[in-house]
């Protein structure tokens, strides 16, 4: 259903403030929001773009300004401040700022992509400052993974304090990468931690992600962070195993010195893997789990094509057959575009 731009930002404040009297749960306040669109749509590229832009601009400026260690270290040295000051330092400037954004986010509550850009910058913020806080606390280079765990950490508090669910999902990037520095690091960088290789180790923390956004989800007080949760736990879980069905459960040396053809079973467990979960998501009418697991299939058979038929097959058929593959994929999705569309004209 299409609405006017005042009646759609009625109706976002009207389901905002239902929600935060505990009226709907987020779920349902998602569904709500789903059910309409403002007739302001033609300007939501343009603005989508800007906002891409301004976030690159900033994510180039801070590097340039702030990872660039020189001036912060002149400034350390010039004042005599330690790692601990400049710490605290950036620990003010990330309380400061998530100050900012909840005020903002009260007042522009349609600035989505805007205040999403700052939450950016307070992430950078707190990753600054609890690297200060690591040097300062002399951690062992061996044990760095922790540092990475306090940045989770971090990440996870700021995005339940300013409500943001691109702070949300960075956090759940990040324990991530935790998890595979802590494993190297207790697999004494090793190929094997308990008999797994890295991808082994890192599906099945795309599984305890997939298990913590059924969690949130049914987490009152964290039900907003749900929906990016699950996309985040999903493609967390299926990445990593894309990378499983190609090396299997080898090291890099074991799986450069025998032919494809040996891990071929775990190529098959995962196209059915692929196959059942598009199924599930059919069944359940998920159509982003849908959608996410058709991807993950056609990469997958892209995949397969590279291991086994790259060396024998002729090179302008398969880019024949790739450039048809997504021109049906293009034309299914104008034509599943333009069903909705209809179907809300005449809802």
């Amino acid at each position: 259903m299409k609405l006017n731009q005042k009646e759609a930002s009625l109706l976002d404040r009207a389901i905002e403030k239902w929600e935060e009297e505990d009226l709907i749960d987020g779920p349902t306040a998602q569904k709500l929001k789903a059910s309409y669109e403002s007739n302001a749509g033609d300007y939501k590229a343009l603005t989508f773009y800007a906002f891409i832009a301004a976030v690159s601009c900033a994510l180039l400026a801070f590097g340039a300004l702030v990872l660039d260690e020189k001036w912060i270290e002149r400034m350390r040295r010039y004042f005599a401040f330690s790692e601990i000051t400049i710490g605290l330092i950036f620990a003010g400037c990330t309380a400061v700022l998530a100050w900012y954004i909840c005020k903002r986010k009260r007042k522009f509550i349609q600035a989505v992509w805007a205040n999403e850009s700052l939450s950016i910058l307070l992430g950078l913020s707190a990753c600054v400052s609890v690297a200060y806080f690591g040097k300062g606390l002399s951690v062992n280079s061996d044990r760095y993974y922790w540092l990475i765990f306090a940045v989770a950490i971090a990440l996870g508090g700021l995005a339940y304090v300013v409500k943001s669910r691109m702070l949300w999902g960075a956090m759940m990037l990040t324990l991530g990468g935790w998890w595979a520095a802590y494993t190297d690091a207790a697999a004494h960088h090793g190929p094997y931690f308990s008999g797994m290789n890295m991808p082994l180790r890192l599906t099945l923390f795309g599984l305890a992600a997939i298990a913590f956004a059924w969690l949130v989800q049914r987490i009152k007080a964290l039900s907003e962070f749900g929906i990016v949760s699950f996309f985040m736990g999903w493609i967390l879980f299926l990445v990593a195993a894309w990378g499983l069905s190609i090396s299997g459960n080898y090291s890099f040396q074991e799986w450069t010195a025998f032919r494809q053809s040996k891990v071929l079973v775990w190529a098959v467990g995962y196209t059915l893997l692929l196959a059942g979960i598009l199924v599930y998501a059919i069944k359940r009418k998920d159509n982003a789990l849908r959608d996410t697991a058709l991807l993950f299939l056609l990469l997958n058979l892209y995949t397969r094509y590279f291991e086994y038929f790259w060396d024998v097959t002729n090179k302008g058929i398969f880019f024949t057959i790739l450039a048809l593959s997504f021109w049906l994929i293009g034309k299914k999705l104008e034509q599943y575009r333009r069903k909705n569309a209809n179907d809300q004209l005449k809802a």
